[in-house]
């Protein structure tokens, strides 16, 4: 009986666990994609694993001599809180570009990260 018991709560633990891990919006894809050489970009688009709150969530865009790229005020997709957009002002000139994030969930659990993607000549 006690094993049963202590099974039961080992169950129980990785049940809680994995709620918990699974409680912040996570990025699942980038466009332009992590890492990525694009011929151009018109708009940063990240996908993530739960809706974000576009109010607390942020993307900011910098060029790599860290001068801030203009972008366009970011803003969830129609229909699918998931997906955060920011339009990018200019067109980007050939260079290594990072993408910072930061992301509220609509659970309110806060999630960042970043990334960097090329612009080829």
């Amino acid at each position: 009986m006690l094993k049963s018991i202590q099974r039961a709560a080992l169950a129980f633990a990785f049940a809680l666990a994995a709620t918990a891990a699974s409680a912040h919006a996570h990025l699942v894809t980038a466009t332009p994609a992590v890492g990525a050489t694009v011929v151009s970009a018109s708009e940063i688009r990240l996908k993530f694993s739960e809706g974000v709150e576009p109010r607390f969530s942020k993307i900011a865009l910098t060029a790599a001599d860290g001068a801030v790229i203009a972008l366009g005020a970011a803003k969830t997709e129609s229909g699918d809180a998931t997906v955060f957009v920011a339009p990018i002002a200019k067109p980007l000139p050939p260079g290594v570009y990072t993408v910072r994030w930061s992301a509220v969930s609509t659970d309110t659990h806060h999630s960042q990260g970043d990334f960097s993607f090329t612009v080829k000549p």
